[in-house]
Formats: C-alpha cells, structure tokens, sequence
C-alpha cells in the first residue's frame, strides 16, 4: 500500500514565481492535493487555470481578500464581488476570506469587510463550497462567525494558520472549525505548542506558499517538514499523521 500523501490545505500558487515547478516538486515528495487560494479576481483566475493543468492535483478556490477591500471603490468592489459569485459554482472552495482589522483600522472599513465576507458566506452555503479564512486581529469575532456558519451550513471551514491561542484553537474544535499551522512552528515554539492542542478530528496543514519565513519564501514542498514537525509535537508517526490530515481534508471538503 502506497504512503498517503500530504495535502496542502492553503497556499498561494498565482503567487509563485515558478507554480509549475512547484507543483510538480510538491507532488515528487508526496505533497497533495495542493488547495490553491485566489485573492481577487486575477489571482482566482489564475489558480482555476492551473486546477486544468494539474486536475485532482491542484484544488482551487476563489474570493475575495478581506486586506484587499479597504483601497477599493465601491464600483470595483461590485465587481469583484459578481467574479466571486460567478466562479464560485465552479472552484473547489471559496478563499480566501475573512476579516483583516490591521489592514481595516477604520470601523468603515471594517463594516464593508463584514458585509464582503457574508455575502460570499452566502454563496458559499448556496453553493455548497467549504471555506479558507483569514483572521487577523479580529480572532474571536472570526471564531463566532466561523463557528455559527459551520453550524447553520454544515460545511467545512478552515481557519487557516490560526495558531495564536490555545484557548480558541480549542474552541474552534468545540464548534467544528478545521485549523491548518504551517510552516511557523518549524521555527516558533509558542504556534508549535499551540498547533499540538488542535483537535485531531478539525486538524489540516499548510504552507501559506509563498510566504516568507526566515527569510525563506515558502513552497508546498515544505508540507513534508511541517508533517514532520506536526507528528513529532503530538506523538504519533508521520504515517498516521499524513493519513489523518487526508481524511480530515476529504471531510473538509465535503467528501
């Protein structure tokens, strides 16, 4: 029986100088699927072209950035807003959403970051698409809205690279959220401890590629030391480990 392989739950491959090259090196080490997140219209349409060259290798999802809304007209908020309505039916997931209160400072702009994220919440439960959120400085207003979606929808959503508190990673597994550490606790003990309190059953991994991390901009390939680390921090072997995460992001998915 062949290992399973290790999915990469949120990355960002438009992003990537060489996304080809990464993939396929990803998928040489026995990283997939790879969930590759839009931001805005040109970044979803460029991880929908790359879900055709790489199908079932490459899993797409579409939306709008929450840090992306404050310098945007009215006018092309619309419109940003119809790209995400009118792909969505098509992607494997809306993302990446949420709420961004460093990047949204005025409680105007944080009002128009709340209304973006429920309505794409909306088609989401329409449409039957799980979810990869954001959360920045708005942690515990993302748990409660997560968290009530989660139980009004029944659908997956992934808080993704939420290692910050133990105390609401363990809420998240209380109210059936997935949470996703990445490549921080390769070098943070505070996100490692944190990322061994996830509940086994919500538990993914990602690389948030190409996030820099010292120094270093991040590749998919890097899931295989993130696993590494995951499976040494909670006790278990990496073939557990990577068996585990396949299954909780089949279910995340809605499989």
């Amino acid at each position: 029986m062949q290992p399973a392989s290790i999915p990469d739950a949120h990355c960002h491959l438009d992003l990537i100088a060489d996304p080809e090259r990464a993939i396929e090196e990803a998928l040489a080490a026995g990283v997939g699927p790879l969930l590759a997140v839009g931001t805005e219209q040109a970044s979803s349409e460029r991880v929908l072209e790359l879900r055709g060259k790489y199908p079932g290798s490459v899993l797409a999802a579409v939306g709008l950035h929450p840090s992306e809304i404050p310098a945007l007209s009215e006018a092309e908020l619309a419109a940003e807003l119809e790209f995400v309505a009118a792909t969505l039916p098509q992607a494997d997931a809306l993302g990446e959403v949420g709420l961004d209160f460093r990047d949204a400072q005025e409680e105007g702009q944080r009002a128009r970051q709340r209304q973006a994220l429920e309505q794409q919440l909306e088609w989401a439960s329409r449409h039957r698409k799980p979810v990869s959120a954001h959360s920045r400085r708005a942690e515990h207003e993302m748990v409660e809205r997560m968290g009530a979606f989660v139980q009004k929808s029944r659908l997956g959503v992934n808080l993704h690279w939420f290692t910050h508190s133990e105390k609401l990673v363990q809420q998240c597994g209380r109210l059936g959220i997935y949470i996703s550490p990445g490549p921080s606790i390769l070098h943070s003990e505070p996100q490692a401890a944190v990322a061994r309190c996830i509940d086994a059953a919500h538990l993914l991994l990602e690389t948030d590629s190409p996030v820099e991390f010292q120094g270093q901009p991040a590749r998919p390939v890097w899931a295989v030391q993130v696993a590494e680390r995951l499976a040494a921090l909670r006790g278990v072997p990496a073939e557990t480990l990577a068996t585990l995460l396949q299954e909780n992001f089949r279910r995340y998915l809605g499989g």
